[in-house]
């Protein structure tokens, strides 16, 4: 009779582990972050709660400090830095099977927060600069790519469909 239940409790505190191994293994888990960033994370959500996935891991990102970290990347590799003259503001996407955080910085000018008319938005609009980061769960940062179009680039035929992707800024045939 002891043996058995030894035996029964031994079995009730692994199905308890397995389970606990389980939701930290879960990227759709607040457990899943506690333990990749060693932090307790308060006040999110199960992601089922959330309207979009993305406000989720947003809500994660915010306090595991994955925009701040964005923010030092831009600030050492192009100098962006909020001052007098700038604001920066970062949109987080991530979650589902990826193994990163994709942020993208925007640097806006502080102007635009005061600025009365629509003209003089939008001649500050045009110092707005955008930049792609990625932050990998190992700690690692790095900025895709950006595909440069070339100026006379011809019209680009998709022969399997006959389509005609017309360059940038050409207005299309009807």
């Amino acid at each position: 009779m002891t043996k058995r239940i030894i035996s029964i409790w031994t079995s009730l505190l692994l199905a308890q582990f397995s389970h606990a191994d389980e939701a930290a293994s879960d990227r759709r888990k607040v457990e899943f972050f506690e333990k990749l960033y060693k932090t307790r994370i308060e006040g999110v959500k199960p992601l089922e709660e959330y309207p979009d996935p993305d406000q989720f891991y947003s809500a994660i990102a915010r306090q595991v400090g994955i925009p701040k970290k964005a923010f030092d990347a831009v600030e050492k590799r192009f100098g962006w830095k909020q001052n007098d003259e700038f604001f920066l503001a970062a949109v987080v996407k991530g979650g589902g099977d990826a193994d990163d955080w994709g942020i993208m910085v925007t640097k806006f000018p502080t102007g635009l927060k005061t600025a009365k008319s629509i003209e003089e938005k939008k001649k500050l609009l045009k110092a707005m600069e955008m930049k792609f980061v990625v932050i990998h769960y190992d700690g690692t940062i790095s900025f895709p790519k950006e595909k440069k179009e070339e100026p006379d680039a011809p019209e680009k035929e998709r022969p399997e469909t006959g389509h005609v992707h017309p360059r940038k800024g050409q207005a299309q045939k009807p």
